[in-house]
């Protein structure tokens, strides 16, 4: 997949006044549609208080969410809408009813921008815009990136949104959304636990009884966790997207599984649009493309430090130095249980680059030469060092920031330390030359405070030209000036924006 063309969007506040859509009012700004929603909320949390009941007062009050500055939002997104506490009586039946009529108002004016974004584009620049191009205006004119978060803001508001939910991938099983993988695992009437993931049909009563299935037998829950095995003969655990086999206990498995789903929702959500050209994600926002169920990625999971090290040696010597790997040649992401530090960043980082290289589309213009073998590498590791940045909060997840992830070491490196490798030095290396030397940790906490500036720096301005950017460089047919080009800047005048950005 190479784009025709590339945009930025800028996330903070949407205005789309543009008259997008093929017919139709333009839609309403979302400014407009938050301030509707709270003129709404306060009136709820009102009766809500009156009629003595403070608990949903307090989650319609907590429902609006501050405007995303510096770094994005991931929701998560419950596979049906249902209430988060008991509602009880006709008053509160009654209010519970309203907000959510309020909520999917909201959603379907943040589908309509989304429609109206996808459509960007195709929309050539106005007499005015040639004549006076506006400096905060993204440098492209698709939208790719804004049309993910509206997607994702719209299920929120309202997870039973069926054009969103099939934009975004889900499909329905029942009163539920499910992704294609878990509808397949349904059809074939497989049963799922998050402590033992899919199983077929009839295994997981005896499961939840303390039995555990091993190539063709039934042995004890005890016996299983006490036997020790290789990672090729270990325990497998199914989740809806990723094939584990783990030599660890179950219970490491699932935590493994539950990480590596995050990883999967907030990518979604924050890159997904990455593997779509612009044209497709306009069809499939009108209701007129279909998501495919994929082949589950691989992983797998060793019992302790010096299993990993000794059955990952084998096929990389600096294994030893890692807490986590992905195995291109095999696409297979490689942890152990309980590793030192942040656990949930090493997951986030290796699933990354799994999700990145095995999304990227194929096609006459891919390269023969492994992604960012020629120039470029730095992006792969900047993304994936990128949502080491993940942070939990009520609504689901943050992205980036200046005081998340690696930003904080890239500040101090480049403000008090003056470190520095400027962009067209970073752009030109290939994947030897950036491993190469002994500055790469000072390259790899520039990189993670690059990546934060062009996904979130002036808004967003750059978050589609570096999206862009990120799909030549897996193609294999980025160059040095690529970056600098999307951006319709030169990499000095962009060295100095990321210093400010930092600064």
């Amino acid at each position: 997949m190479i784009r025709a063309s590339a945009a930025v969007a800028a996330c903070a506040t949407l205005a789309l006044a543009t008259s997008c859509l093929a017919a139709g009012p333009a839609p309403r700004p979302q400014p407009r549609l938050d301030e509707e929603f709270a003129a709404a909320a306060r009136d709820l949390v009102r009766r809500a208080r009156d009629e003595g009941l403070a608990a949903l007062a307090d989650v319609v009050a907590g429902w609006q969410l501050p405007a995303e500055t510096d770094r994005q939002f991931a929701f998560a997104i419950p596979s049906r809408l249902e209430p988060p506490l008991a509602i009880e009586g006709p008053a509160a039946r009654s209010i519970w009813d309203d907000f959510v009529a309020a909520r999917r108002a909201r959603a379907a004016g943040l589908y309509d921008l989304a429609v109206a974004a996808a459509a960007e584009h195709d929309r050539p620049p106005t007499r005015e815009e040639q004549a006076r191009p506006d400096p905060d205006r993204p440098p492209l004119p698709q939208r790719s990136c804004t049309v993910g978060r509206l997607l994702a803001a719209t299920l929120r508001d309202d997870p039973e949104h069926e054009r969103a939910r099939a934009a975004l991938g889900w499909v329905r099983r029942g009163d539920a959304w499910v992704w294609p993988e878990a509808a397949a695992r349904l059809d074939r009437r497989s049963e799922h636990d998050p402590a033992y993931g899919w199983l077929p049909a009839g295994r997981l009563a005896r499961y939840r009884a303390g039995e555990r299935y091993d190539r063709g037998r039934w042995i004890t829950a005890a016996e299983d966790a006490a036997r020790a095995v290789t990672v090729d003969r270990g325990r497998r655990f199914d989740s809806d997207h990723w094939e584990i086999l783990s030599a660890a206990p179950l219970e490491a498995a699932a935590a493994l599984a539950a990480r590596l789903e995050e990883t999967y929702l907030v990518w979604v959500q924050v890159f997904g649009t990455f593997a779509v050209e612009p044209a497709d994600l306009e069809k499939r926002v009108r209701g007129r493309g279909r998501i495919m169920p994929r082949d589950a990625f691989a992983a797998a999971l060793c019992a302790d430090r010096d299993q990993y090290d000794t059955e990952l040696g084998r096929l990389e010597p600096l294994a030893p130095r890692t807490d986590g790997l992905y195995w291109a040649p095999t696409r297979t992401t490689w942890f152990f249980a309980t590793p030192p530090g942040d656990a949930a960043a090493v997951i986030h980082h290796e699933a990354t680059h799994q999700l990145f290289l095995e999304s990227a589309p194929t096609g006459p213009r891919r390269q023969p030469l492994p992604a960012g073998e020629r120039s470029g590498f730095w992006a792969i590791e900047a993304v994936a060092c990128h949502m080491e940045s993940i942070r939990p909060t009520p609504f689901g997840w943050t992205v980036g920031g200046r005081d998340a992830g690696r930003v904080p070491a890239a500040r101090a490196r480049l403000v008090e330390e003056g470190q520095h490798v400027p962009l067209a030095e970073l752009t030109a290396l290939g994947r030897r030359a950036f491993q190469a030397g002994d500055r790469l940790p000072a390259i790899y906490d520039e990189v993670a405070g690059l990546a934060d500036f062009f996904m979130n720096g002036r808004g967003g301005r750059y978050r589609e030209a570096f999206l862009e950017y990120l799909a030549r460089v897996y193609a294999g047919i980025d160059e040095p000036d690529t970056l600098p080009r999307l951006c319709r800047q030169s990499a000095a005048e962009l060295d100095a924006e990321y210093r400010r950005h930092l600064e």
